[in-house]
């Protein structure tokens, strides 16, 4: 993946905003291995995320 689509691409799952910071998380589904990233607000929160692939459902 090229790094300006990778950039477009780094988008929280939970809130949909643009994932940047050092306190963002980028981690791979327990399911499928689809990279999936969350915003630090997201993170402090405990919000739920879905994976985009396989709808695996975390806190």
């Amino acid at each position: 993946m090229s790094e300006s689509r990778q950039q477009a691409a780094r988008k929280c799952v939970s809130c949909g905003i643009k994932v940047s910071g050092k306190n963002a998380a980028e981690f791979a589904c327990p399911d499928c291995g689809t990279t999936i990233y969350r915003c630090a607000t997201c993170r402090k929160q405990s919000n739920l995320y879905e994976c985009p692939d396989c709808g695996f459902r975390g806190p």
